[in-house]
């Protein structure tokens, strides 16, 4: 009887050992995944709100603001309205419902006298050639 024991005890251990070893692999494997999907959506830029650069139409900067943010146009009659814009790209944004290329923009708006600006102002700093969007500093 002793050796029946045996055998069986020796039998749910090996399979019992074979199941949590199943358990480590697997639980590995979507570790590396998780990784890899939190690495991908880091380097894609996931889950941040873009910066859009306005231009003159001399490519100057002159402000950004964050996707989805508005931003107020004046015209020569003193007319207020304000526009939603989002982030196309680096060079484009979709301002009230139209997409444009952003220098294209300005010179339009310079074409019909019209003033634009945000509601809150971002100062943008440039670091090594390039604007650094992630530490933008809010002047009000």
């Amino acid at each position: 009887m002793f050796i029946i024991w045996l055998i069986v005890g020796i039998l749910f251990g090996g399979m019992a050992g074979i199941l949590a070893m199943c358990l480590v692999v697997a639980g590995a494997k979507c570790d590396r995944a998780m990784a890899r999907a939190r690495r991908e959506m880091e380097r894609s830029g996931y889950g941040k709100r873009k910066v859009i650069r306005f231009v003159d139409h001399f490519n100057n900067s002159l402000f950004c603001i964050q996707d989805g943010d508005p931003i107020q146009m004046i015209n020569q009659k003193g007319e207020r309205q304000f526009c939603i814009c989002h982030y196309l790209d680096d060079t484009h944004a979709k301002i009230d419902g139209k997409a444009w290329q952003l220098q294209e923009f300005a010179k339009e708006m310079a074409r019909n006298d019209v003033i634009y600006m945000p509601l809150t102002m971002r100062a943008l700093e440039k670091k090594r050639g390039q604007y650094d969007t992630d530490n933008i500093a809010v002047i009000r």
